[in-house]
């Protein structure tokens, strides 16, 4: 039997689907840009910067970004502009205050490897009711533990 020791003594545990997207969402809140980008799956990423792309940014500096050789003030104009797009797409929910839960009516659909985790608003708990989903966040397991492939919002401006 293993234990979860390393050469230095007991290894960390690898956070949960949950806890990264609770971390990612925080992250969005508080306007942890970096930390966003580091959050993002390669997928997501790729998935980012196609976006951007569409949406006119040039094709050199999203192969800049995509190879981590943009200039500094690329990337830092690039990550803004990044974390101001999600928080628009998460506006009119208290971010501090979301809650992350596994997305039970994906867990049979999920392949191995992936997850899909709800972002919830909870409510008072006087009404005992479940809190209501304003997003979902789909994850893929990378080498370096789990990671955001996209943020789907649930709520409609």
């Amino acid at each position: 039997m293993s234990d979860a020791r390393g050469p230095d003594g007991p290894r960390p545990e690898t956070p949960s689907p949950e806890q990264v997207a609770k971390s990612f969402v925080d992250a969005v809140a508080w306007g942890e840009h970096h930390a966003v980008w580091e959050l993002l799956s390669t997928e997501g990423r790729t998935l980012v910067l196609r976006l951007g792309a569409t949406r006119g940014m040039d094709q050199a500096l999203a192969a800049r970004l995509r190879d981590g050789t943009a200039a500094t003030a690329e990337r830092e104009e690039f990550l803004t502009h990044l974390v101001n797009g999600l928080r628009a797409d998460l506006a009119g929910n208290d971010l501090d205050a979301a809650e992350a839960e596994v997305d039970a009516a994906g867990v049979e659909a999920a392949t191995p490897g992936t997850a899909r985790v709800l972002l919830v608003s909870p409510l008072p708990e006087v009404l005992a009711l479940p809190g209501l989903p304003f997003a979902s966040v789909e994850l893929t397991q990378e080498a370096s533990g789990w990671r955001i492939d996209r943020l789907i919002p649930r709520t409609s401006k």
